[in-house]
C-alpha cells in the first residue's frame, strides 16, 4: 500500500490525475487507511483512464489485484448515466449515499432521529431479558458503566445525537438499572438522574449520555487546536477559515457536521458552560499565541479584559513573542495611551505582563480541568454532569469491603428510595395497612425500619456490644452517619463497622421481604449470626488481610484489616 501511495503522488504531482483543491496547499486526491483506499478527484474521461492504467501497473509491479467486486464508484453531481459507463469501464460497483465507511454513516443526515434506530437496537439488544433476570442490581450497574455506556460511542463521537435519541437511550438504561422490561409501565424507585449523579453529589456516578456525546465532540476541537497541521485539520481549515469559525455565532447555508459542533460549543456557552475557557496556552517562545485573542495569561483575552488599549492596537493578531521583545507594548498603536481610563487599563497591563518570561520551547495547549494538562472526555462529562443534574444528597459513601448491590441497597436507604409502605401509600398505591409490618408500632418508612423498629434495634445493640461501643440510638440515616464519624476508631476499623451496618440493612430488608409474602420469621438471634457470618466471608474476601473466624468473632480488634 505504501508503493500504491508513492506511485500515485508521482502520478498527482505530474498533473495526470486531478485531485480536488481545497486551497493553494491543499489538494485531495487518495486517502489510505490500512488496505483501505479513495481515489478523489474531479469527474472527467481523463481521470478514469489514469486510475484504470495505474491499477493496472500496481498489479504488473507487486502482483496485487484490486478487488474491483468490493470497490465502488460514487459521482457528486454527476449525471447516472455517466456513473454507470465510468463503473463499467473500471469493472467495480456503483456507490450510492448513504453509506458505511470505518463504520460511521456517510452522506446521511445524522439529525434525523431515524438515522439513530441501529443504534438504539443494539442498545436494546443488549439488553436481554435473561440477562436482567440473573443479574443483581450490582451487576446491572456494572454492566451500565461499562458496556452500554461505550456501545454508541463511536457514532456519539462523531455525530450530535438528537434529544429524543438520548432520551430513549436513558429510558432503555433505566428501565435496565430497575430491573424492568424496556416496555414496561412498572413504578420506579429511583430517579434516573439521581443514578447519573457523580458520587460527590450523592449519585451512582452512570454519567450522562448527553455529557459523552458533548464531550465526545468537544474533543475534535481539541484536537484541532493541538493537531493543526493534521490533514483533517487543513481540510476543515480550507472550507471554514484559518479559526474554523470556532468561538463564533454563525449560520450555516449547508449542513456541516464540524460546524454542528462549533453550533453545540455555543449552545452551552449560552447555559452558562463555556469549555474554549477551559483551554489555555501554556507559554513559550510566544510565536504561536495570539496577544490580544488567545487565553495565555489570567482566565479572559486581553482584548476582553483592555477594551480601551485593545482599540489602540493597530495588529490586532500580533503574537507574544513580538509584542514583548519590543521595546514598549505600545509600539503597534496608532498612538500613545491618553489620561483616563485609557491610561489606567495601560498600567494595569504592564503590571500583568511585567513577569512574564519567554522560554526557547514551542506553545502549547494546556487543558484546566486535568492537573496534567491533557484534554480528557472524562472531565469535559464531570463538567456539564455538575452544572446539569440536581445535587442528590451528600457524598455517596462506598464501601469496597461489600458487593455492589448492598452498596445500592445502603445508597437507597440513605436517599429513601426503597418501597416501603409509607412510600407506597405516597405514591397514592391503595394498600391495607402503613404500618410497620415487624413491630406493627409505627409508620413503616426507611427511618423507622432501619432504625427506630424494636427488632433493628435489638440487633443494633447486639453489634455494639460485639464492638464494644457505646451506641446513641439514631432516629435516621444521618444522625447515624454523625454519630459513625465521631466514633473514635481507626478509618479502617469504621469502615468494617460501616460495612456490618450495610449488611444489617440488606438482611433487615430481606427478613422484611420474607415476612410480608413468605410469612416467614426468624429470631432476632439468627438475623444477628447472619449478619456477622456474612459480614465475616465477604470482608475476608475482599480486603488484604487475612483473619479468621475467631479472631473476627472474638477479638476484632486484633484483626489487621
Amino acid at each position: 500500500m505504501e508503493s500504491l501511495h508513492l506511485s500515485f503522488q508521482r502520478v498527482v504531482d505530474a498533473r495526470m490525475f486531478k485531485g480536488i483543491t481545497l486551497s493553494s496547499s491543499l489538494m485531495l486526491s487518495h486517502m489510505f487507511y490500512a488496505d483501505d483506499v479513495i481515489f478523489v478527484g474531479q469527474w472527467c474521461d481523463d481521470n478514469i483512464n489514469t486510475l484504470v492504467q495505474v491499477l493496472e501497473c500496481f498489479f504488473h509491479a507487486s502482483g496485487l489485484h484490486i478487488n474491483m467486486n468490493k470497490s465502488k464508484l460514487m459521482g457528486v453531481l454527476v449525471d447516472d448515466e455517466k456513473v454507470k459507463q465510468a463503473a463499467s469501464k473500471l469493472g467495480c460497483l456503483i456507490l450510492k449515499p448513504p453509506f458505511s465507511y470505518l463504520g460511521s454513516k456517510v452522506g446521511g443526515s445524522m439529525h434525523r432521529i431515524q438515522a439513530w434506530n441501529e443504534v438504539v437496537d443494539r442498545v436494546y439488544a443488549r439488553l436481554s431479558k435473561w440477562k436482567m433476570k440473573t443479574l443483581s442490581i450490582g451487576g446491572r450497574l456494572t454492566l451500565l458503566k461499562s458496556v452500554l455506556g461505550s456501545m454508541p460511542i463511536y457514532h456519539m463521537s462523531i455525530f450530535r445525537v438528537p434529544m429524543s435519541v438520548l432520551r430513549r437511550l436513558e429510558s432503555i438504561r433505566s428501565h435496565f438499572f430497575n430491573g424492568h422490561d424496556p416496555n414496561s409501565k412498572r413504578t420506579s424507585w429511583v430517579k434516573w438522574k439521581n443514578v447519573l449523579a457523580s458520587k460527590e453529589k450523592g449519585g451512582l456516578g452512570v454519567s450522562s449520555l448527553y455529557a459523552l456525546n458533548r464531550g465526545l465532540m468537544f474533543k475534535w476541537v481539541w484536537r484541532f487546536f493541538t493537531q493543526n497541521t493534521s490533514l483533517w485539520s487543513r481540510v476543515i481549515k480550507a472550507i471554514h477559515g484559518e479559526d474554523g469559525k470556532v468561538g463564533k455565532q454563525v449560520k450555516s447555508a449547508f449542513p456541516s457536521y464540524w460546524m454542528d459542533i462549533v453550533h453545540e460549543i455555543n449552545v452551552l456557552k449560552n447555559q452558562g458552560i463555556n469549555l474554549l475557557n477551559c483551554m489555555q496556552m501554556k507559554l513559550g517562545n510566544g510565536d504561536k499565541t495570539a496577544f490580544w485573542e488567545d487565553i495565555w495569561i489570567g482566565h479572559i483575552v486581553l482584548k476582553d479584559l483592555y477594551p480601551r488599549i485593545y482599540a489602540l492596537e493597530t495588529c490586532k493578531f500580533v503574537k507574544v513573542g513580538t509584542k514583548l521583545t519590543q521595546s514598549s507594548l505600545d509600539f503597534s498603536f496608532r498612538r500613545k495611551p491618553r489620561g483616563g481610563i485609557e491610561q489606567e487599563q495601560y498600567e494595569a497591563l504592564l503590571v500583568q505582563v511585567q513577569d512574564v518570561n519567554l522560554v526557547p520551547v514551542s506553545d502549547r495547549w494546556k487543558w484546566s480541568l486535568e492537573n496534567s494538562g491533557d484534554f480528557s472526555v472524562a472531565s469535559v462529562r464531570k463538567m456539564l454532569d455538575d452544572k446539569m443534574l440536581p445535587d442528590v444528597t451528600t457524598k455517596t459513601r462506598w464501601i469496597k469491603l461489600v458487593p455492589i448491590k448492598v452498596n445500592v441497597h445502603a445508597w437507597k436507604v440513605k436517599i429513601d428510595s426503597l418501597p416501603t409502605r409509607f412510600n407506597i401509600s405516597r405514591r397514592g398505591m391503595d394498600i391495607e395497612s402503613i404500618t410497620c409490618s415487624i413491630c406493627d408500632n409505627e409508620v413503616e418508612s426507611s427511618s423507622h425500619l432501619f432504625f427506630k423498629c424494636n427488632m433493628v434495634r435489638d440487633i443494633i445493640r447486639k453489634i455494639t456490644r460485639w464492638w464494644d461501643i457505646t451506641y446513641i440510638e439514631a432516629d435516621s440515616y444521618e444522625d447515624w452517619l454523625n454519630w459513625l464519624v465521631n466514633l473514635r476508631l481507626s478509618s479502617n476499623y469504621k469502615q468494617a463497622l460501616e460495612c456490618v451496618f450495610y449488611v444489617m440493612w440488606w438482611h433487615v430488608w430481606q427478613y422484611r421481604n420474607k415476612y410480608i409474602f413468605e410469612a416467614v420469621s426468624s429470631p432476632n438471634a439468627m438475623i444477628f449470626e447472619d449478619i456477622v457470618s456474612r459480614s465475616f466471608y465477604w470482608c475476608r474476601n475482599r480486603c488484604k488481610a487475612s483473619f479468621s473466624w475467631n479472631d473476627w468473632l472474638k477479638n476484632l480488634y486484633l484483626v489487621a484489616l
